[in-house]
């Protein structure tokens, strides 16, 4: 089976002030598994919500992932692992209480990690998520 891209998208529509034009995609299924684009704040149409302020991105990257999931096929019960990528400490309660509202009771691998800084400044958590239609 070829695998399935999802929302291809030029890396230009969020990187305005630099000069980088990669394509890609927000989502791949390969056979059963599904790999998501690191989700951040940013709408799935390239706005951007909650400058300043992790929880509320978290929350948006928490509803991306849903969707691409859902248009590829899967569902919040099939992710397997989450990588959440935070900018500073404080960050962490306030933005795993949205991803625990996100998962409830599914209870995925999990790593989490503290960054100097993200793509752009005005990210302040990103996360990533692999998953696995079952069979």
């Amino acid at each position: 089976m070829a695998h399935q891209r999802f929302r291809r998208f030029n890396t230009g529509l969020y990187c305005r002030d630099q000069d980088i034009r990669n394509e890609m995609c927000m989502a791949v299924r390969a056979g059963n598994l599904v790999f998501l684009r690191g989700q951040t704040g940013f709408t799935l149409e390239g706005g951007f919500t909650g400058i300043g302020d992790a929880a509320a991105q978290a929350d948006q990257a928490m509803r991306n992932v849903k969707t691409l999931l859902e248009e590829a096929g899967s569902a919040m019960e099939h992710i397997c692992r989450i990588t959440t990528t935070i900018t500073d400490r404080a960050w962490r309660e306030p933005v795993y209480q949205v991803i625990g509202r996100h998962l409830g009771g599914i209870a995925p691998v999990a790593t989490g990690l503290i960054v100097g800084g993200l793509a752009l400044p005005e990210m302040l958590v990103e996360i990533d998520i692999d998953a696995v239609i079952p069979a």
